[in-house]
């Protein structure tokens, strides 16, 4: 009986004295690579190298549409009713339009032979470029909804109202335009700064008001029950 509680003491010191086991760390895990985000893309599909009129120190842009005479507010207007007629997706587009010029012939003509003489013999190529603005591609759908209401519009107008009309309606069919010059802009600067590897990951902000001390609140005192 002896040798067996003697034997005990000797067993649990051993086993404390034993070397405590070794375990390996584990292997460290491999660093992907940072993954660079895709190139940002043209807005509405326009091409990459698209010249655009230059912005202006109010923010707006240098369009042929800008702060147009009485003449150019209306025949430039025709132009962009013409553009409307033929290429936007409208059954009654072109007899609109013909509509259109049948009721205020008169001020158009009037509008015709002053920026003839006031362009000379440079009124073709002017008209040229006039109408290649309205056919740009990025933004004929937004052209179309915004012109084609405005043709149907003038159908209606007594003769003789069309000068009025036309400044209005002119800001309305060029702002498709300037907005899509503005979100070019706006991908040019994202363009510049992916090639300059910067991350356009959005970045989560806090309000920092949360932050700050609430006010001490005061107020009458509670006596308990008892007190």
């Amino acid at each position: 009986m002896n040798r067996v509680l003697l034997a005990m003491p000797l067993l649990a010191l051993a086993s404390a004295c034993a070397a405590p086991e070794r375990v390996s760390a584990p292997a460290p895990l491999p660093v992907a690579p940072p993954v660079r985000a895709v190139a940002p893309s043209p807005p509405d599909g326009a091409a990459a190298g698209l010249a655009i009129p230059a912005r202006l120190a109010d923010g707006s842009y240098a369009t042929p549409n800008r702060a147009p005479s009485p003449a150019a507010a209306m025949w430039h207007l025709r132009a962009a009713f013409n553009v409307a007629a033929l290429s936007c997706p409208d059954d009654d587009g072109a007899m609109a339009y013909n509509r259109m010029l049948a009721a205020h012939r008169r001020d158009l003509a009037a509008a015709h032979r002053e920026l003839a003489a006031q362009h000379g013999d440079r009124f073709d190529s002017v008209m040229t470029r006039l109408y290649n603005y309205f056919a740009q591609p990025p933004v004929m759908a937004q052209f179309c909804a915004a012109a084609l209401p405005l043709l149907r519009e003038a159908t209606t107008l007594p003769a003789g109202e069309f000068a009025t009309f036309a400044p209005r309606a002119l800001a309305a069919v060029d702002r498709p335009f300037t907005e899509f010059y503005a979100r070019y802009d706006a991908w040019r600067i994202d363009l510049a700064a992916w090639q300059r590897g910067e991350s356009a990951v959005p970045q989560l902000r806090y309000d920092t008001a949360v932050f700050e001390a609430v006010p001490t609140v005061t107020g009458g005192t509670q006596r308990l029950a008892g007190r």
